[in-house]
């Protein structure tokens, strides 16, 4: 039963990260091909520019953040006593297909940063998740042009 609602939600999180993706990456689309370019390299070329430049919500559950954040915290107070940790919050020269663990480690600065500031980790990640923007869309550009593009195009052949 848990496992059924926590789909949902995962559903409905993607669902809203796509309508905020399109909502950004449409109307730069329509400019590139005004500025005269194939239709393949204009979306090519508006979904890489609305990944890396646009500024979503996080689309995750408080739950999960609040899993990974308390484990990503863990392990960099673990690192400052000396012990050797999987993931730790200074290894940023992170692949690129490591986008999910880069939003994580994103969520956990701004998180600790709070922190400082006299919050608890709820009311951090309550805060962050409702209030504060990615600085990219957290997807690969494969999974833009396929997914989220798809959905675009049968719009318009409607």
């Amino acid at each position: 039963m848990n496992n059924m609602k926590t789909e949902q939600v995962h559903r409905e999180l993607c669902a809203r990260r796509d309508k905020e993706f399109l909502e950004l990456y449409l109307p730069t689309l329509d400019a590139l091909l005004e500025q005269g370019l194939p239709l393949a390299k204009a979306r090519r070329a508006a979904v890489e520019f609305t990944l890396t430049n646009g500024h979503p919500h996080y689309h995750v559950e408080h739950e999960r953040a609040y899993r990974c954040v308390c484990h990503l915290m863990n392990a960099e107070s673990k690192k400052g006593c000396g012990a050797r940790t999987y993931r730790a919050m200074d290894d940023l020269g992170l692949a690129k297909g490591r986008l999910r663990r880069q939003m994580w480690y994103e969520i956990t600065r701004q998180v600790m940063s709070l922190r400082e500031r006299g919050m608890s980790v709820n009311q951090a990640i309550d805060h962050v998740l409702e209030h504060c923007r990615a600085s990219r869309f957290y997807i690969s550009p494969a999974t833009a042009l396929t997914k989220i593009c798809g959905q675009a195009r049968l719009r318009t052949l409607r």
